[in-house]
């Protein structure tokens, strides 16, 4: 598969839930002549698979992906400023007009737009390969999923959007959690029956969802959900693919999980208008842009992902911190990183934390231990639950630090983010913190928009 950047793939008909327009103003647009209707579009397989690809393009090209990994780094306890200068998100006071929170909530609904296009326009086609169209259904499924994990859970409840059509998503009210969940669920499970079982359409790049990038998912949702079981299996299901999926070990610059199609990514994002990993733009660059807070004591002795993910950096008062280095290729011409959506060895948190909540204690030590010892740590021999439970939790802080607000999302759903973020220097917390606000422009458009308490 060519990583083109598809101009023609987006049929950007906004609605008021996005704050851009007005809805009269945009039934009478006409398309730009260089997109295609959704009639010419969903004609032929190469357009309707480019239409696909379009939703992952429009995913990582806007301003927000990037943010995903630093803003909840720093709302969290994960990251400060080198500079240690304040703001927003270091405080905790994000503003209801803030840009790049108002971002994420467009370019999540601008991909979840796209996604519903292709559900729809493949879904009503007549003339595409029978045996193709289930496969680009799944994948707009997947990723409408993906979007509606992180809006749920920065957000809470969020309108629920299943379709173009703007007189019905225009004035969207709010959907609970709970049906978000639902949908998110029921998107997934069927995106995962009909979705590959390898890589084999991608020229074997690891860069389209396959059955087990929605299992995965499913994994993690499972978690968030309180459903031990559910999760535990899913995520036995996707490690039990050896042949496919592996640890990285012996950690290197250049034999790292985040490697392009490396055995431990599960999914990873091309690069459309860039040459460099959007990650390492914005957290991991060479100098050091982001500190992370605890330091050197967020590790043990001897881990490899302190001497492979970190570096030392001088901060601006000349104290030594180290600053997260995970992705080594900022800016350069050809690089052999990608953006790590999805990769293993979040299953076998995932799995050890489910296996201890269902009392399986030794299950659980395995898990850990895997993560354990790829950083080069001894086993760990605990067998107190609660214990256990802080181990998992700290190898998670450990093992995903500045990825896509793992932490910050592990706050919240573990129900200690007022205990540790309200003693955590420097911010300004209140409970209603751990939901954004919903942005300003999205409640002018859009009156059946209520805002999150505390803003």
């Amino acid at each position: 598969m060519k990583n083109t950047s598809i101009k023609y793939t987006y049929i950007f008909s906004f609605f008021l839930l996005l704050g851009l327009t007005s809805c009269d103003q945009m039934l009478e647009v006409d398309l730009p002549s260089n997109e295609l209707s959704s009639v010419t579009i969903y004609a032929s397989d190469p357009t309707a698979e480019a239409a696909v690809n379009g939703i992952y393009q429009s995913m990582v090209t806007g301003t927000f992906y990037g943010s995903l990994h630093y803003v909840f780094g720093e709302t969290s306890d994960e990251l400060i400023l080198k500079t240690q200068l304040e703001n927003v998100y270091t405080t905790n006071e994000i503003p209801e007009n803030d840009g790049t929170t108002g971002s994420m909530w467009t370019e999540f609904y601008k991909t979840i737009y796209n996604a519903n296009s292709v559900i729809e326009g493949i879904g009503a086609s007549k003339t595409l390969t029978p045996t193709q169209t289930p496969r680009w259904i799944a994948e707009a499924k997947f990723l409408r999923a993906y979007c509606y994990f992180y809006l749920t859970n920065i957000w809470g409840d969020v309108p629920l959007v299943l379709t173009t059509n703007v007189d019905q998503s225009a004035l969207a009210p709010r959907t609970s959690q709970t049906e978000v969940y639902n949908q998110i669920v029921l998107d997934l499970t069927a995106a995962a029956a009909d979705l590959p079982v390898d890589y084999s359409n991608y020229n074997s790049q690891r860069i389209r969802a396959t059955k087990w990038a929605a299992e995965a998912l499913l994994a993690r949702v499972n978690l968030y959900l309180g459903k031990w079981s559910d999760a535990s299996a899913y995520a036995t299901s996707v490690i039990g693919q050896t042949a496919t999926y592996k640890i990285i070990t012996d950690l290197t610059s250049t034999n790292s999980p985040f490697i392009a199609d490396n055995n431990e990514a599960i999914l990873q994002i091309p690069y459309f208008t860039t040459a460099y990993t959007y990650e390492g733009a914005a957290v991991y660059t060479t100098a050091g842009t982001y500190m992370l807070r605890k330091g050197n004591t967020l590790f043990e002795t001897g881990d490899a992902r302190k001497t492979n993910w970190t570096i030392s950096v001088a901060a601006s008062d000349g104290t030594s911190f180290l600053a997260p280095r995970k992705y080594k290729n900022s800016y350069v011409s050809s690089p052999v990183e990608r953006s790590t959506v999805l990769r293993l060895a979040e299953l076998y948190l995932i799995r050890a934390e489910a296996r201890l909540k269902s009392n399986d204690i030794t299950g659980a030590q395995q898990d850990i231990n895997v993560i354990r010892n790829r950083a080069l740590l001894p086993s760990t021999t605990l067998t107190d639950p609660t214990q256990l439970a802080a181990l998992i939790s700290l190898e998670r802080e450990r093992e995903l630090f500045g990825e896509f607000g793992h932490r910050w999302f592990d706050l919240k759903r573990s129900g200690t983010i007022d205990q540790v973020l309200g003693a955590t220097t420097g911010k300004i917390w209140s409970s209603t913190d751990s939901l954004f606000p919903i942005p300003e422009t999205a409640i002018r458009s859009n009156p059946f928009l209520t805002q999150n308490s505390g803003y």
